[in-house]
Formats: C-alpha cells, sequence, structure tokens
C-alpha cells in the first residue's frame, strides 16, 4: 500500500490537517466501501503506522454451531486460521481480500473519504481562527447581501461583516480591501444570527465572524499602529466607542519618561489619525488612566471642566460616580446626543465596574449643600 501511505502524507501537507484524521476517513471509507461489496457484520480496518500496511477484517466470535456467518465462526475454521489454541467465545478477525471490494466499492471508498478529508480540513480551519479571535484580518469584498451583511474572501474561507458589526456611515463595494477584528468563528451562521441571518450555502464553512464596531478593534489597530503600546511600554487600560462617532481610550505607561497620552496621539495627531480614518473618521480621545475612579472619570469628561468628582455606593452597595460641572460646562459634559456621557460610562464601567455617573451643574450642587445644611441645623 506504497500508494495510500504517499496520498495520506499528501493530504496532511496540502490540507493542513492531521495524520490521524486523514487516516480515521480513509478506514471510514473503506468500511463503507466494503458493506457496498456485500461485506455485513463488524468490519475493522487496520493502518500501520506509516500507512504502508493496510487490512479490512470481519471481527467474529469462534462458536460451536454457526448461526449468523456475519458474526460468527466455527471453532473448526478458526483454528485451521489462528491455531489450535483458539476456543469458543474468542473473537477473532478474518481478514476480507481487498481485491474482492471491486470498482463500484472502491469509487465509493473515494467519496467517503474525500468527504471525512473534506470535513477534517474544515475542522482545522475552525481551529485555526478560533485561536486567531481577537486579531485583525483583511479581506475583500466578495458579495453584499440584501439584508446589508458583507460576505468578505479571506482566502481559504470567507468572512462575514454582520450588519450590526458595520461603521453606520461606510460604505463597501464589491472589490473593496476592509480590514476587521475577528469577532467568533461558527459552522452555523443561521443558528448564530436567530434575527435576519444571510443566505451563505454558497460559501463552505466554517464562517468566520467580522467586526468593525467592537472595542477590541480599536485597541487591536492601536497595538498595530502604535510603537509603544506595541511593545508593551504604554497599556491600553479601556476603551468605549461610539461606532465611527466618537471614542475614549484609557492609557497608562509602564515607564516613568514616556508620556502615555503624547505617544498615543503622536506628533500633531499623526498617529492617532490614521486609526481615525480607518474608523471613517472616529474622533479618538485618548485619556491618561488613574485608579482612582473618580479621578479618571474627571479625566474622561473632557472637554468638560470638572469641578468635583466623587465616588460612592448607593443603597444596594454598587458604585456610583457624581459629578459637578460648571452651570455653562453641563451640555458639554453631557455631549450632543449624550454621546460624551454614554462613552464616560461605558470606560468607567470597565475601569471599575461602576453603574452609573451622575453630572450635576454647578447650581443644582450648591442648592442641594444649602438644603443638607438646613436639615443638618433643624436636626
Amino acid at each position: 500500500m506504497e500508494s495510500l501511505s504517499k496520498t495520506v502524507e499528501l493530504l496532511c501537507r496540502e490540507k493542513g490537517i492531521s495524520k490521524e484524521d486523514v487516516l480515521e476517513a480513509v478506514k471510514v471509507g473503506i468500511i463503507n466501501a466494503a458493506k457496498k461489496a456485500g461485506y455485513r457484520g463488524n468490519l475493522v480496518v487496520k493502518i500501520g503506522e506509516d500507512g504502508k500496511e493496510f487490512g479490512i477484517y470481519q471481527k467474529k466470535v469462534v462458536v460451536e454451531k454457526v448461526k449468523d456467518l456475519d458474526h460468527e465462526i466455527s471453532l473448526e475454521e478458526a483454528r485451521k486460521q489462528f491455531g489450535e489454541s483458539i476456543k469458543p467465545g474468542d473473537e477473532v478477525l478474518v481478514e476480507i481480500k481487498t481485491e474482492e471490494l471491486g470498482r463500484i466499492a472502491a469509487k465509493a471508498a473515494a467519496q467517503v473519504i474525500h468527504d471525512k478529508i473534506t470535513e477534517a480540513e474544515r475542522k482545522a480551519l475552525y481551529d485555526y481562527f478560533k485561536e486567531k479571535i481577537g486579531d485583525i484580518i483583511s479581506g475583500t469584498v466578495k458579495e453584499i447581501k440584501r439584508n446589508g451583511d458583507i460576505i468578505v474572501d479571506l482566502g481559504r474561507v470567507v468572512g462575514i461583516l454582520p450588519k450590526e458589526e458595520q461603521i453606520t456611515k461606510e460604505r463597501f463595494k464589491i472589490g473593496d480591501r476592509v480590514r476587521a477584528l475577528i469577532y467568533d468563528v461558527v459552522f452555523d451562521y443561521k443558528h448564530y444570527n436567530r434575527k435576519k441571518p444571510s443566505r451563505v450555502d454558497d460559501y463552505p464553512p466554517p464562517y468566520v465572524i467580522l467586526s468593525r464596531t467592537h472595542p477590541k478593534f480599536l485597541k487591536r489597530l492601536m497595538e498595530i499602529e502604535i510603537p509603544e503600546v506595541a511593545e508593551g511600554l504604554v497599556e491600553i487600560k479601556a476603551v468605549a466607542r461610539e461606532p465611527g462617532v466618537r471614542a475614549k481610550v484609557a492609557v497608562d505607561s509602564k515607564v516613568d519618561y514616556i508620556d502615555p497620552v503624547g505617544a498615543c496621539i503622536g506628533v500633531k495627531g499623526n498617529r492617532i489619525l490614521p486609526i481615525s480614518k480607518e474608523l471613517s473618521g472616529e474622533k479618538i480621545e485618548i485619556i491618561r488612566w488613574s485608579d482612582d475612579i473618580a479621578e479618571l472619570v474627571a479625566r474622561a469628561l473632557s472637554p468638560a471642566q470638572v469641578i468635583q468628582s466623587e465616588a460612592y455606593e448607593d443603597e444596594n452597595g454598587e458604585l456610583r460616580v457624581e459629578v459637578v460641572v460648571p452651570d455653562d460646562q453641563l451640555s458639554l459634559a453631557i455631549g450632543k446626543r449624550g454621546v460624551n456621557a454614554r462613552l464616560v460610562s461605558k470606560l468607567a464601567a470597565q475601569a471599575g465596574h461602576v453603574v452609573g455617573i451622575d453630572i450635576i451643574k454647578e447650581s443644582d450642587f450648591k442648592k442641594l449643600e444649602e438644603l443638607e445644611e438646613e436639615i443638618g441645623d433643624e436636626d
């Protein structure tokens, strides 16, 4: 079976799948071929480790009187083939001559082997991309589905960039290059996306699910584009995004001589601007990290000025932050359509499990203080 050995080696090398998976597929194919040729019972295939030795057998029980030819062998016949030490109840492997399988059986075996190898190859691809979750990958737009999902050619597999994982104002055309985060890998896209999944039957699984809206996409872009981040000298502690609109990134320096904010922004923004361009003009604010959650929130509320910021536990024992801003800074702190406040809340939630941020204008805060003093005087 020199040809089998060479075929196995070739498949392992070309398809990138394990030798064990290939040999298992070959075994299943040969058993199916034997069944096609009329053999029944408990069929066993043995292939040597080098793939050169090969045999197919029927496992039979030794009996005095045979009632089932497919599962039993007479004691007399068994002793002829396997020696006088054989006794009733023993199990023996009776070899099937491979040349008896015939052309039709061989064809059936080839088909099963092909199917099993394809299955093993897909599993190998699934395992490969599963390890790549969280990495950035580039591909070419292959198809745009009616529901807005984008099919991306990634080489040996296709990626799916679901509509909800796209930056709203982006528009792609067939042939465009696209970079995205590997968010997940699945065999069944319908099960993965139950709302309005694209029909992807034309493309074999597995499917690599992509995202351009996930906070990790921005984080990975910074790790790729900014040397200090790539080298671990500057650490990205938290990322909050309103995709395509605005983002806030909290960074910290591992060494005293590096300004983490300046390192990420670059001279005249030459480091952060290309990343912003990649994200369709998303405005990215870099904030210096603080272990003090109240101080971090105050910094994150930029460009609004903060008079006072204080963390406290509410009646449920959950952490909140109260921030006081000048009256004329309240709208700036909240931001257009509440974007600034939402981003700060997301950032704070990542940093310290903060459940809420209360932004109070200075005049209201003073009224509350006066009211508390009056109540205190009455007591």
